[in-house]
């Protein structure tokens, strides 16, 4: 590895680390998940869903459907298309929390390196570069999870808002624009 790369690789690790992309569409913090800009959070396993004119709706991982603390009736294809909603969200976050740690084990990697260049023999730092480019892809395959994740949501939120009138309100929370920026991040 370069030397002169090694305030970018930190950068992007640190980046990762945080669970975050430079649009922070995606944070994670602690037990709760703030998954596509305040408008999806998650937390001890629910995934509430906040849109403009309506109240909250939350979504648990059995299906069930609460808006403005009142249940919602769904039938037996609608709350699977909730649990998958909502297991989709729980994927992101396990993927995102993969990812933080793939990005910091890079960023320890690239410590190690520095290290490495300064007193290894010529074997060490070709062994350090390679080490260093596979903790590399490992968070981009992380990353790319991550945008699994979001386009399974979308896919689910879609077919939701068609099939549940009670969920229309919510069908924009996540967007198309939310799983092309995620895959453009990710692939960089």
């Amino acid at each position: 590895m370069n030397p002169r790369h090694l305030p970018s690789l930190l950068a992007l690790a640190v980046l990762v680390t945080a669970c975050s992309n430079s649009s922070n569409d995606t944070q994670v913090f602690g037990g709760r998940t703030d998954i596509i800009n305040h408008r999806i959070t998650m937390q001890d396993g629910q995934v509430t869903i906040h849109a403009d004119g309506a109240p909250d709706a939350v979504v648990d991982g059995n299906g069930k459907l609460t808006i403005d603390g009142r249940d919602v009736p769904v039938n037996d294809a609608q709350r699977a298309l909730l649990q998958r909603y909502n297991a989709s969200a729980q994927s992101m976050r396990e993927d995102a929390i993969a990812t933080g740690k793939a990005g910091a084990a890079t960023a320890a990697k690239a410590v190690g390196s520095v290290a490495s260049k300064l007193t290894g023999s010529d074997e060490d730092k070709a062994a350090a570069h390679d080490q260093i480019e596979a903790a590399a892809k490992d968070v981009k395959v992380a990353a790319a999870k991550i945008c699994d994740d979001v386009a399974s949501m979308k896919k689910a939120q879609d077919e939701l808002a068609t099939q549940l009138d009670a969920f229309k309100p919510y069908a924009t929370a996540l967007g198309e624009a939310n799983v092309e920026k995620c895959r453009e991040h990710s692939s960089n």
